[in-house]
């Protein structure tokens, strides 16, 4: 039987649960070495930007603290200089710019660029950095170059294999690296919508054909919910179709901030994708309160 390790899951793992399946995606040693110290070691090693990190309080501007095992923006926040930095954490100097989150595929030293995405971050009762959306992104042919080559680089450095994302934070005609993420993420809809087959790869790729807005959009819970059983019947019919997904059981209890499920939609202009997703997203919330 074939794995593929996903979000949540491939930030957590502490020992190799591959062993001798078919492995789609990277392997236990990369997908450790680029949630720890030793991959800002490696990117200041090859000259590649990333804003500035920390073990050390600082007081000189605003700064994030972030685990290393964080995800989706779970275990990120800005840094007060009361709070003590623990070994699994460290402080990440906040810039401004465009945040941005790459998706592509390598198989045998082929990288095929899958989506390009805005990332839009959600305000969050308890301070944290939550992704909201994901949004599908048109690029100028000069970025997607320099993207395309950072990716190239990255992938090298670091092995690479199968689906990945980067967060990079564009700022003028600067790009930095936030994170890799070594396995399938928020994106995952989207890039079915778009590709016929992810896992193949024939030729390199520099850039992507846009075809229109798509997008993935994670609905958090505004207060405690508890899916009791006409909650589960509610689910079943206001969500029955290919818009949502990733659904709750019944009986699990969702807090303030927490996913309850996530939603996705698709259009060819931005403004009415941004309006339906604010409308979805509140006439679901709205029900599932009122229940």
């Amino acid at each position: 039987m074939g794995i593929i390790i996903g979000s949540g899951f491939a930030e957590t793992i502490s020992e190799d649960i591959i062993s001798d399946r078919k492995n789609y995606g990277n392997n236990f040693e990369t997908i450790k070495k680029t949630k720890s110290k030793k991959f800002f070691e490696e990117l200041q090693k090859h000259k590649i930007d990333f804003p500035r990190i920390s073990q050390q309080p600082k007081n000189n501007g605003k700064w994030l603290i972030k685990e290393y095992q964080s995800f989706g923006g779970i275990k990120v926040k800005l840094f007060k200089e009361s709070e003590q930095i623990n070994e699994k954490a460290y402080l990440q100097k906040f810039i401004d710019g465009d945040l941005i989150s790459v998706q592509f595929f390598v198989e045998n030293k082929n990288i095929d660029i899958l989506a390009i995405c805005d990332q839009i971050i959600t305000n969050s009762t308890k301070g944290l950095f939550l992704i909201k959306s994901l949004v599908t992104k048109k690029i100028k042919i000069n970025l997607s170059k320099k993207i395309y080559n950072l990716i190239k680089k990255i992938s090298k450095i670091f092995s690479l294999k199968g689906i990945n994302n980067l967060d990079l934070i564009l700022q003028e005609k600067k790009i930095f690296l936030l994170e890799v993420n070594p396995r399938p993420g928020l994106s995952t809809n989207i890039l079915q919508s778009i590709h016929k087959n992810i896992f193949k790869s024939e030729n390199a790729k520099k850039k992507i054909t846009f075809n229109g807005y798509h997008s993935s959009t994670v609905i958090y819970a505004r207060k405690e919910i508890k899916i009791n059983q006409k909650k589960k019947i509610f689910l079943k019919k206001f969500c029955l179709s290919n818009l949502f997904s990733e659904l709750p059981d019944l009986g699990d209890i969702i807090k303030v901030d927490e996913p309850i499920c996530l939603l996705h939609l698709k259009s060819k202009d931005r403004i009415l994708l941004n309006k339906k997703i604010e409308q979805i997203q509140s006439s679901f919330l709205r029900k599932i309160e009122e229940i």
